[in-house]
């Protein structure tokens, strides 16, 4: 059962997002000359991180360290599974004790193997946190800078629930290229005069 506070919280933030495009959208009625001045541009942070070279460099590095422990995660998989087939066929000569032996030798194995597999899941997801973390913020930063100098009103991501656009607002191609060129938005033709949408 939900709380009062919770479902508060839930009607706030819709109430907010209502108000937000209530304002957005009565200055386009209130002040037209100002909306058509608007500019907008949308880049899709997820792509342009897959697509900038230090992306693909830190993608293939996370995937070279997964592969390796992916493998010997398989080998050890493999020995285990012998191990229990093996045990299997064998139980019923057993004695008790040592079948009991046996059986909590295998649990426990098989109790290190799992906690091996999510040590090496969350390691994964470090890695790449860390080897990305710098390269989004950089791209934020180049976004920030490209975004100012080309006079955009506003930039969206378009992963954050944006249901249509213009493919032509799409600057993610343009980022990726400033990103692999150094990281500098150069200043667009004219001096400070925005480009042309």
């Amino acid at each position: 059962m939900r709380s009062i506070s919770g479902m508060d919280m839930g009607l706030g933030r819709r109430v907010a997002v209502a108000v937000a495009a209530w304002v957005v959208v009565g200055t386009m009625w209130v002040t037209p000359v100002r909306a058509q001045q608007m500019r907008i541009a949308v880049v899709d942070l997820q792509r342009a991180l897959n697509e900038c070279d230090a992306g693909k460099r830190a993608k293939e590095s996370v995937r070279g360290k997964f592969e390796k422990a992916q493998n010997e995660l398989k080998k050890e998989r493999e020995d285990l599974d012998r191990a229990r087939e093996e045990f299997e066929k064998r139980a019923v000569l057993l004695k008790e004790d040592e079948r009991r032996s046996r059986e909590r030798e295998l649990e426990n194995r098989t109790l290190d193997f799992k906690r091996k597999y999510e040590d090496l899941q969350r390691d994964l997801k470090r890695t790449d946190a860390e080897l990305t973390s710098g390269i989004v913020e950089n791209l934020y930063g180049i976004v920030n800078d490209y975004g100012r100098q080309q006079g955009y009103t506003l930039v969206l991501e378009s992963s954050s629930g944006l249901l249509y656009f213009d493919k032509a607002l799409d600057i993610t191609d343009a980022i990726v290229k400033i990103h692999n060129g150094g990281g500098k938005a150069s200043k667009p033709a004219g001096g400070d005069k925005p480009a042309a949408p």
